[in-house]
């Protein structure tokens, strides 16, 4: 699904929690997640200034991916997909590392930085809602 320009516009300019509802919603639907992949380096990590770890960038669709890409200054990354189900296993991976998820950051970094855990619960509640 292909988003319009005034579609990107009002979702960039949201706050991080409403576009982390964007992004599970979204992710959950389409059953993939979007980061920026490096050749050399792999998977893009960005760094939590609060307690200095790894933090995996994710976005809810391509274009997302692309304009952080192109704005935030990480030309030498590709964007790619993820299947969910593989991200949702990295999850318990992430949790062993102490590491968290950065979810939709956009090109001025800002982003709904949340554990494994919460983000696994969140998923897990949006699947529920789409059995009922």
């Amino acid at each position: 699904m292909m988003l319009t320009q005034q579609q990107i516009d009002e979702i960039l300019a949201k706050k991080p929690e409403s576009r982390y509802k964007y992004f599970i919603r979204t992710a959950a639907a389409q059953e993939e997640v979007w980061g920026l992949m490096d050749g050399e380096d792999g998977w893009l990590l960005l760094q939590d200034d609060e307690d200095d770890t790894d933090v995996f960038a994710v976005f809810p669709n391509a274009e997302f991916a692309e304009i952080f890409r192109a704005k935030a200054g990480f030309e030498e990354f590709q964007v790619e997909t993820l299947d969910l189900a593989e991200f949702l296993e990295w999850l318990d991976d992430f949790e062993e590392d102490k590491m968290k998820v950065a979810v939709f950051p956009t090109p001025d970094f800002q982003s709904a930085v949340m554990t494994p855990e919460r983000l696994r619960a969140d998923f897990q509640t949006e699947f529920d809602k789409e059995q009922e």
